[in-house]
């Protein structure tokens, strides 16, 4: 029965076609095949969706607004009163913001409200939740982008937007992709990262001042794609106004009449159609009611309309050079179904973003939004499989087991591992939360995207990630049986149907006490998926540091316990004992707590007092700064450095050859025209030489040795994940020991962007499982003597700079000028905000600079100033 669709596949995912090509005959195979089999039939209607926004924007509003007209609420819950679904942290209620990603479920479309599911996730807007936006892009197959209709594009619209080009992700997962160009076909037949597709909003056309014309035009100037091109982002509706003087519906075009927003012209639909929100017939809950009717020959609004689609159908045809060129060429209007599916296509290929009017806070274009996602983004049959990362590479055998499940699979189907029609289990842990009373021990919940296969409660999974398999360890001590599996709704959770979880869906998993942010989850016991991970889960480095003192040693054993926890929770935080030697906190020990910004660390702090009840004093904070080589420095060679010592009686020994170097992270100009570059920071890389590999044996036969009979992988895994695995303990004990002595530089800060080559490894015993010790012992040895002999200039200390926007009045701006440059910062553009008698500062300045600038704007601005503040990168240290 698959024949067919192998055969044609095959050809797809072997063949150097464009993505584009590619995806739109995929679709047309997989489509007809999803159709004919329940297990999958639910693929082409689910909707896997992320809401994105500047901060106050008004993404939670119109999630809310979501939940209210697909009837999952009764009246939508109100960010300003702390009533809301999705932020349901206290700590978000109070503050009003977005600090945690929600995931909900809600239906669409049909009499029911339900021919299309669609798992939502409402991230948040500000920089110092920056990894809730990675673990969420990670799983995401399209996107909703709110822009503010009076700001149009801001500073963290163009954060999100770049976390949603994923650059740097492979399938949907942050790895090193190699020399591979994105979105093309790799060797082992998945198809490499592309941007999210995406659909705009531009809400809060209720306030004074908006501009849906201007906001549009704020998406293509300031949003790039990859490849350096704008967003093209095209108006599928014609705003509408009702006209303060003469209290008619007018469309609201640039620098004509002002007034109230009522609704908007559907452009795509043929005939026309207008769509007004009555707010005097207002309807279940409150809610507006839609006035729908044709714009028919003689309307004096169809003019304009004409004109406005006219527009849409060019922009289409720029991008699109099918059916929908021929219409724009012949100048004749393209039927309904022809409009949908060029703009479908061209969203969905990343080449136009199609973009909608609200005001959401008047309840007005929230179901228009709904149609687009189901219209326009992707299902999980749209987007290419996910990048797989696996520890069979050149050298490498695979079992006999293995082998000849992989070419049962291949007689069977032809698709890659992680596309949704794959049978073998294939899941991304992307986020963990603790609930008080789900799943027994410390209430761990496990967020998880089935990319492939099906997942039951009751089956036992192995979680696995890239540096388990790098070492050897995979399937070790992670192997665990899921109790229940529970469905998206917020802050709370019911049981999942059957509890099942099908191909690509998100769901939450409780029962799982080992599982971490970035693990990949598969069936133990599938051979096709032994020796393979997602790329995990990106998460940013921290900024910003402050001291922890518990009150007493109870005190002390809490915050300890619920520092674990909310470190499982958010990657990004770090937590260190304090020495007082290098972390510019002082002495006396203590907890350092590092987060990626102030309201980070502040928010954190709140939950320990709150949440958990710990009585701590929480110390001033502080700039995380960091240590790095410079890129010309080399230290070290192949000149062994020798390590023994006596202990207990015993003599151990060992000796390493290493070498350095610096390593460019990526960079810009810098912040004073180029005298300081900026530095991005990379994680430390660890490479062994084949020397080195040969000595560890980490060579473990080939394809030639197995089908000799001189080499047997004796590695057997049984139902419930146990036997015997593979572990080079040798090889285990050296990375151990160098990533320990990278930790700190020679000034007591940590280190970064160092690449280590292991050039040899030697031991008076030779090789042996006993000489694990010595070898971790010689590499620590090695490095930090190596650290200690680097020269004058060979090692700098590098501090956090932030990207300041600041919004002020125009009576303010000399002001905050003068105080921005006292800071030590440097301007890099000043710009009036859409003809308005505001401002717009960016510029960049030191972290250290910026601490407690709220106050100080409030000050120079008489309340009136707004700032953002985000990291953008390191340069080294200076004293202003």
């Amino acid at each position: 029965m698959f024949t067919p669709i192998q055969r044609s596949t095959r050809s797809l995912f072997l063949s150097s076609i464009s993505r584009s090509t590619l995806l739109s005959k995929l679709r047309t195979y997989t489509l007809r095949f999803a159709h004919s089999y329940p297990s999958t039939s639910h693929l082409p209607t689910l909707r896997n969706v992320g809401v994105f926004a500047h901060v106050d924007a008004g993404k939670t509003t119109i999630t809310e607004n979501f939940l209210d007209v697909s009837d999952v609420v009764v009246n939508p819950g109100m960010v300003d009163s702390g009533t809301t679904v999705t932020d349901f942290l206290p700590a978000e209620r109070e503050r009003g913001i977005t600090i945690q990603s929600a995931c909900i479920s809600l239906g669409w479309g049909g009499a029911n409200k339900n021919d299309t599911k669609i798992n939502l996730i409402d991230t948040p807007g500000h920089v110092d939740f920056s990894v809730e936006i990675s673990r969420s892009v990670a799983v995401l197959d399209g996107a909703v982008l709110v822009v503010d209709g009076v700001e149009g594009v801001q500073a963290q619209t163009e954060t999100v937007w770049t976390a949603m080009q994923r650059l740097g992700v492979a399938g949907n997962l942050l790895l090193d992709v190699g020399d591979n160009d994105n979105g093309e076909i790799s060797d082992d037949g998945n198809v490499l990262p592309s941007p999210l597709p995406c659909i705009s909003c531009i809400n809060k056309l209720d306030r004074v001042g908006a501009d849906f014309y201007n906001a549009v035009d704020t998406l293509n100037k300031k949003l790039k794609r990859q490849d350096g091109s704008s967003s093209h982002a095209v108006p599928i509706q014609m705003p509408l106004v009702k006209c303060e003087l003469t209290n008619k519906v007018v469309p609201a075009f640039p620098d004509a009449v002002e007034g109230e927003f009522v609704g908007v012209v559907d452009l795509v639909s043929n005939p026309m159609r207008r769509i007004v929100w009555e707010e005097s017939d207002k309807g279940k809950g409150g809610r507006p009611q839609l006035a729908v009717e044709e714009l028919l020959v003689g309307d004096e609004m169809l003019g304009a309309a004409e004109e406005a689609r006219f527009n849409l159908i060019e922009s289409l045809a720029e991008v699109d050079d099918g059916e929908i060129s021929e219409h724009y060429l012949e100048e004749t209007i393209p039927p309904q179904s022809v409009l949908i599916k060029s703009l479908r296509e061209a969203t969905i290929n990343n080449k136009a973003m199609p973009v909608v009017a609200a005001a959401a806070l008047k309840r007005k274009g929230i179901e228009p939004i709904l149609d687009s996602i189901c219209s326009f983004l992707p299902s999980p049959l749209d987007v290419p499989a996910p990048a797989v990362q696996s520890v069979a590479g050149e050298g490498e055998k695979k079992t006999k087991k293995q082998k000849k499940a992989e070419k049962k699979k291949k007689s069977k189907d032809d698709y890659p591992l992680g596309h949704p029609l794959h049978d073998s289990l294939l899941a991304l842990a992307f986020k963990v939360v603790h609930v008080k009373g789900r799943g027994g021990g410390d209430g761990r919940v496990v967020f998880a995207r089935v990319f492939s296969g099906t997942l039951e409660s009751r089956k036992t999974l192995r979680s696995v990630n890239a540096e388990m398999l790098q070492t050897g360890q995979a399937g070790k001590n992670k192997v665990e049986r899921p109790s229940a599996l529970l469905e998206l709704s917020g802050g709370k959770m019911d049981a999942l149907e059957d509890g099942v979880a099908k191909s690509g869906e998100v769901c939450a998993i409780v029962g799982l006490k080992n599982v971490e942010t970035g693990d990949t989850l598969v069936l133990s016991g599938d051979p096709m998926t032994r020796n393979v991970c997602l790329g995990g889960v990106s998460a940013p480095k921290p900024v910003l540091t402050v001291k922890l003192e518990p009150k007493g040693s109870e005190d002390e054993r809490k915050l300890e316990e619920a520092l674990r926890i909310l470190c499982v929770e958010d990657p990004s935080l770090n937590v260190e004992t304090g020495d007082g030697d290098s972390s510019g906190m002082g002495g006396g020990g203590g907890i350092l707590l590092s987060g990626l910004g102030e309201l980070h660390v502040e928010v954190v702090c709140d939950r320990l007092t709150r949440e958990f009840k710990c009585d701590v004093k929480i110390g001033e904070p502080a700039v995380a700064l960091k240590e790095a080589l410079t890129p010309e420095t080399v230290l070290g060679g192949e000149e062994l450095i020798n390590f023994e010592r006596e202990i207990a009686g015993n003599r151990i020994q060992a000796a390493v050859a290493l070498r350095l170097e610096g390593v460019e992270g990526g960079g810009g100009e810098g912040i004073d025209g180029g005298v300081e570059g900026q530095t991005i920071l990379a994680d430390n890389s660890i490479v062994l030489s084949d020397v080195a590999k040969s000595w560890l044996q980490m060579d473990f036969g080939g394809e030639e040795a197995e089908e000799a009979g001189e080499t047997e992988d004796t590695e057997e895994i049984d139902e419930d994940g146990g036997g015997e695995g593979v572990e080079n303990k040798c090889a285990i004990a050296l990375i151990s020991g160098i990533k320990g002595a990278l930790q700190r530089g020679p000034k007591g800060n940590e280190l970064t962007n160092v690449r280590c080559t292991v050039l040899e490894v030697s031991t008076e015993n030779g090789y042996g499982d006993d000489q694990a010790g010595a070898i971790r012992a010689a590499a620590n040895f090695a490095i930090q003597k190596l650290l200690r002999a680097a020269g004058e200039g060979e090692v700098v200390v590098l501090e956090p700079q932030m990207t300041l926007t600041v919004n002020v009045h125009n009576d303010y701006i000399g002001n905050v000028l003068s105080d921005f440059n006292n800071r030590g910062g440097v301007v890099s553009e000043v710009n009036s905000v859409n003809d308005s008698e505001k401002q717009v500062m960016v510029g960049k300045v030191p972290l250290k600079s910026i601490l407690g600038y709220s106050t100080k704007l409030r000050s120079l601005t008489a309340g009136s100033g707004v700032f953002a503040a985000e990291y953008c990168a390191h340069s080294e240290q200076r004293e202003l």
